[in-house]
């Protein structure tokens, strides 16, 4: 069996763990929108709170009503910073997964290259072994011709 033959196999295993790769660095990304979706809807919703806060602390509220509000705001303060925090954890997870179909991914276009030589190295030498055989044919044929 020829060398690029049994490379195909590697060849196709590189690929499937390239793909596997990308569909997992696919599915961290969509996880970092999410997480950073996440953010902003607390951030906005820290706003609209404030907001409220604002035009019914104009109106009057008690101090216990404004204790009140003071800590839901500092709640969803650390829940922003919380939120912050994963955004930062799945962004290393990204980059570490990114470097890794890079690094599977290069593997498997550095075989794939590998194949194709070993493909134009067997057809050459094949060509070669070919033209010789006629080569060989035609001055066979040539001489019987010349020397009855």
């Amino acid at each position: 069996m020829k060398r690029s033959r049994r490379l195909n196999v590697v060849v196709g295993l590189a690929l499937r763990k390239a793909q596997e790769s990308a569909r997992a660095l696919a599915y961290v990304q969509e996880k970092l929108r999410s997480e950073e979706q996440k953010l902003k809807q607390l951030e906005h919703y820290l706003l609209e709170y404030r907001s409220t806060q604002h035009q019914q602390g104009t109106q009057g509220i008690s101090a216990q009503q404004f204790m009140n509000y003071n800590r839901f705001s500092a709640n969803i303060e650390h829940a922003i910073e919380q939120q912050k925090q994963q955004i930062d954890i799945v962004t290393r997870q990204v980059e570490q997964v990114r470097q890794h179909w890079q690094a599977l991914d290069a593997r498997y276009k550095g075989l794939e290259k590998l194949r194709d030589r070993l493909v134009q190295e067997e057809n050459a030498a094949q060509e070669r072994v070919l033209q010789k055989e006629q080569d060989e044919f035609a001055s066979r044929r040539h001489g019987k011709s010349l020397w009855p």
